[in-house]
């Protein structure tokens, strides 16, 4: 009698799956520099982005009711979510609001979930949109910023990024301005249900070290201000050339995804199948500046090697991408082995973003 085949362990299809997003992602930001008029499908791209990161995330929420692993915060550009979510709103919203954005080129870097900052600006344009009887103005702008003198020191390292969202629609009433962050409070009639609530909203940005503040004046608009933590501050693009990545990645497309990415950001490049290859690499004569790990390898898997690495006495800084919680047990041994960990799918933003700071 023929064994019935066991299921796949939840990380191993967790592993896989993110593997797959990550291709998606890396496809779409190769599309995005290939395409000769990107503005024409961008807002198609935006939603190929969203709806992978989304994927991503109800993912890990799936992964973490069957473990006990904490989940991974990533690096997300405030000013690439907030244009990607533009281009997605604009095609429902484009024969009532203009949106006018302001945003800081070299803004930095916040960390959280996709989805949280996703909610927040989607819910506070919504409101804003709803707000505004006829025809009228979104406004949106960011910036770097400072703690002043005074201010609640809420933000580790003193910096925070800012983020204001304004409209010229009707306003809060002053009677009830002081209960809208609360629970269940609304102004909408039943019929409407756009929004997640600002309380929603209050408690994302709480839980994330941040500030949401409000200032409204009947029919002439309403503007809120939010402030989040800073984890980088990306001024002028650092100068890459001639450094010399070696990625470590067993699925052949998204290796030379990864690949042809660097390279088209002047990196030069090498890659390994194995942990195997990354060692013969290493024996030869041109040393990397960075390494690019996969966790989960054939014959020899990404903590092997790099310990074995270690063993080398070799002072070359290295990523360790993982497809899955689970798939890191020792998280203290991992302080001294590894630069950083990027769980997958990380977007190629937040892979470039941490590959300058280590080479740099």
């Amino acid at each position: 009698m023929q064994q019935k085949e066991e299921p796949a362990p939840v990380s191993h299809v967790a592993h896989d799956l993110n593997n797959i997003l990550t291709r998606i992602l890396n496809s779409v930001e190769l599309l995005k520099k290939k395409v000769s008029n990107p503005g024409d499908v961008s807002p198609l791209l935006s939603s190929i982005e969203n709806g992978t990161y989304m994927a991503a995330e109800i993912i890990e929420d799936l992964l973490s009711e069957s473990t006990t692993k904490i989940v991974r915060k990533k690096r997300i550009n405030i000013n690439t979510l907030i244009s990607d979510l533009i281009h997605t709103i604009s095609i429902h919203l484009k024969d009532k609001i203009t949106f006018n954005l302001k945003l800081e080129s070299s803004l930095s870097f916040v960390e959280g979930r996709y989805s949280d900052y996703y909610r927040v600006f989607m819910n506070l344009i919504i409101n804003a949109s709803e707000a505004i009887k006829e025809k009228g103005v979104i406004s949106i702008s960011t910036s770097n910023s400072k703690v002043q003198t005074g201010e609640p020191g809420f933000f580790e390292g003193n910096s925070f990024i800012q983020i204001k969202v304004s409209d010229n629609g009707e306003g809060i009433d002053p009677s009830v301005m002081s209960f809208i962050f609360e629970n269940n409070f609304t102004t909408k009639t039943k019929k409407k249900n756009s929004g997640i609530g600002l309380s929603i909203v209050k408690k994302i940005v709480d839980e994330y070290g941040g500030i949401i503040k409000v200032a409204s004046e009947k029919n002439k608009g309403t503007e809120f201000t939010l402030k989040f933590p800073a984890v980088l501050n990306v001024k002028q693009p650092l100068i890459v050339k001639q450094k010399l990545i070696l990625i470590a990645e067993d699925e052949d497309i998204l290796r030379e995804l990864l690949a042809e990415l660097l390279i088209s950001y002047d990196f030069k490049v090498i890659t390994a199948a194995n942990g195997e290859d990354v060692l013969q690499e290493l024996n030869k004569n041109s040393m990397p500046d960075l390494l690019i790990i996969d966790q989960k390898m054939p014959d020899m898997d990404g903590l092997t090697c790099i310990r074995k690495i270690k063993e080398l006495d070799l002072r070359i800084p290295i990523i360790l991408a993982s497809g899955s919680q689970s798939e890191i047990a020792i998280e203290e041994e991992l302080k001294f082995l590894v630069s950083r960990v990027i769980s997958k799918p990380y977007n190629f933003e937040e892979m470039l973003s941490v590959i300058r700071e280590l080479v740099s």
